[in-house]
């Protein structure tokens, strides 16, 4: 796995074991950090997988992430919303995870109860156009929390979901996969949390190969 310069120190490409062959992460903060655009790489590769990643605009427009993802001065029932696009590039069969590595243990309890997750992750089809365009539409629905947001507390060790398999949606390499994600802060959290900051760990997207 080539390292290529300019990438920022916050994205972080890791093995983490013989059987994973790619895993993408990038930072939280609730700081005013800002990431110049210069110094960010759109798109995360490696053996098994590509991640492009997007936040949603005050259009509703998914534009590419020009950094970590932050969250600054939020207000109760504020979410940020982005998508990330993964393709595969090995004709393997995988099984995908999805967590937060790094969760800070002295991270503030009222954080932990009130920042709040949301997900869904859908394979992409393929759509041609008339004129040879080439578009991708949400296709099967593979993973959700539903209408439910859940607190970073609820989480078990980070893992949002895990093991999920491509298989039968992947027919060869340039298989292409979303995540649907959103994080903000719950409509109840309290003014206690006003002031508040810290790290909130780093997205982990990995690929496993089955059998």
């Amino acid at each position: 796995m080539k390292k290529r310069s300019g990438f920022i120190k916050n994205i972080i490409m890791v093995v983490a074991s013989a059987l994973t062959l790619v895993a993408v992460s990038f930072a939280w903060f609730t700081t005013n950090f800002k990431t110049n655009l210069d110094q960010y790489k759109a798109v995360i590769s490696g053996d098994a997988l590509s991640v492009e990643f997007y936040e949603m605009d005050e259009s509703n427009v998914y534009q590419p992430l020009p950094g970590d993802i932050e969250l600054e001065n939020f207000t109760p029932g504020e979410f940020n919303k982005y998508k990330f696009v993964i393709t595969t590039k090995t004709a393997d069969k995988l099984k995908m995870s999805f967590k937060i590595e790094g969760i800070p243990e002295d991270i503030p309890e009222e954080l932990a109860d009130y920042v709040c997750i949301k997900y869904s992750a859908y394979s992409l089809k393929k759509r041609t156009s008339a004129t040879g365009d080439v578009s991708y539409i949400n296709g099967v629905l593979l993973a959700s929390s539903g209408d439910n947001y859940v607190p970073l507390s609820e989480l078990n060790d980070g893992t949002i979901f895990s093991a999920l398999s491509l298989a039968s949606y992947q027919k060869t390499t340039g298989d292409k996969f979303a995540i649907y994600y959103e994080i903000g802060l719950s409509e109840d959290a309290p003014a206690s949390l006003g002031g508040l900051e810290s790290s909130l760990g780093s997205i982990s997207i990995s690929a496993q190969r089955i059998g």
